[in-house]
């Protein structure tokens, strides 16, 4: 194992019963799903706070020079780890995209300030 708990490359091929190694990755990818989720809940949720704070304070739900700096340190995140550019993009679109949904429903008034209670609607133009 290596420093984060997951099985290396050489003690997978040396495994003798590779349908418990197989159950045992599984177990190691569903904690890491439930902490993925868990941090996008996290975020969706901290989000309702910023746009609270937008609407409080008559501050503009659309920040384009933010959402370039969060692509962008993403991007080089990617780099740097050997991930897909191209993937991280579209996996920070969606975020963005959720953000500004978020943002959008609060900053108009909605009663509801759970990201789970919020309804789909969300505008074109932070989908692109």
């Amino acid at each position: 194992m290596n420093d984060n708990n997951t099985a290396t490359s050489s003690e997978i091929n040396s495994v003798t019963d590779p349908e418990a190694a197989l159950a045992a990755l599984r177990v190691e990818l569903d904690r890491i799903d439930r902490a993925l989720l868990d941090d996008v809940r996290d975020r969706l949720a901290l989000c309702t706070r910023v746009a609270e704070l937008k609407q409080q304070h008559d501050i503009a739900v659309l920040q384009p020079g933010r959402m370039q700096l969060v692509q962008r340190r993403a991007r080089d995140y990617a780099d740097r780890h050997g991930l897909s550019a191209e993937f991280v993009r579209e996996l920070y679109d969606l975020l963005i995209g959720e953000a500004c949904r978020v943002e959008d429903l609060i900053v108009a008034g909605s009663e509801s300030t759970a990201p789970g209670d919020l309804d789909d609607t969300v505008s074109a133009e932070h989908r692109s």
